[in-house]
């Protein structure tokens, strides 16, 4: 009699861990390289490891599939100080900035 209760809190507690888990963890898309614009007119572009700036520099930063992350350079916003992006669908990023604002973020429109 015990040991089936303890199976089915066994059963209740993996189905709850996996149910948590699934909402605190972002619905992620393919990748978050591409181009993205934020309602403020500013652009930027990851291909890996390598950005473009909303400020148009050129650099490296830390890339994974669905988080980039980069020290912004000399002459930009924030300069000297990380910035931080999610991917939370194909066509919504956030970026956290420094003062704790977060940024959203979108694929940019095509016009041709």
């Amino acid at each position: 009699m015990v040991r089936a209760h303890l199976c089915k809190l066994s059963k209740i507690f993996s189905a709850a861990s996996i149910g948590i888990a699934l909402l605190t963890n972002p619905s992620f898309a393919d990748q978050i390289d591409g181009d993205w614009c934020n309602a403020g007119g500013e652009h930027l572009h990851i291909d890996g490891p390598a950005i473009k700036t909303p400020g148009g520099a050129s650099i490296t930063g830390n890339y994974n599939r669905h988080y980039f992350s980069y020290v912004s350079p000399p002459g930009e916003k924030f300069a000297g100080d990380t910035l931080n992006m999610t991917q939370h669908s194909e066509e919504l990023m956030t970026m956290k900035m420094p003062d704790g604002e977060e940024v959203s973020w979108r694929r940019c429109e095509v016009v041709s």
